[in-house]
């Protein structure tokens, strides 16, 4: 994998394009042209404003006001699993989670789930990685495996529970 260094910082497009491929095996399409590592890399550096995206072939997502994300970031801290998460702008956060695991949390409202999605990824603007998808403690590049969304159910109905008491 072509880093400098591990791990990739949220605006180090070149190792985020890398990593995303090398590491995580995900789809890399920027401004929806399907792209190598290197052609992302050339596209982001001649147009900051290019969306670099993935399929959510191999994860669910599940997006929540940020208000609300917060709250189940803070949750999820206490927990012995780690959840990847990006925050898009200053509105949502997302949680990506195992594939086909998303529908367990249907029934709550406040939570966007989608399943095989076009996701944007940063370096994107606007987009950052809370906790990235990889693990940032291990020596070299490590994937981190995702957790099933109802490992997230937790964290999120504790906060729930706050926000809608403050309604």
């Amino acid at each position: 994998m072509r880093t400098m260094s591990w791990p990739p910082t949220t605006r180090d497009g070149a190792a985020l394009a890398h990593a995303y491929v090398s590491l995580l095996d995900w789809p890399l399409l920027v401004d929806g042209a399907v792209v190598t590592p290197e052609q992302a890399e050339e596209l982001m550096e001649r147009n900051s404003s290019a969306v670099m995206q993935t399929r959510g072939e191999g994860f669910d997502t599940v997006s929540v006001p940020r208000g609300l994300g917060s709250d189940v970031l803070l949750n999820v801290d206490r927990s012995p699993v780690t959840f990847p998460s990006l925050r898009v702008g200053d509105d949502v956060v997302t949680f990506l989670v195992e594939a086909g695991t998303g529908a367990c949390l249907a029934d709550i409202s406040e939570a966007g789930i989608e399943t095989g999605a076009l996701v944007p990824l940063p370096p994107t603007q606007g987009l950052r990685w809370d906790t990235p998808p990889w693990d940032i403690y291990a020596d070299g590049p490590t994937a981190l495996k995702l957790p099933h969304a109802r490992d997230l159910r937790k964290s999120l109905d504790t906060a729930l529970r706050t926000h809608r008491g403050h309604s």
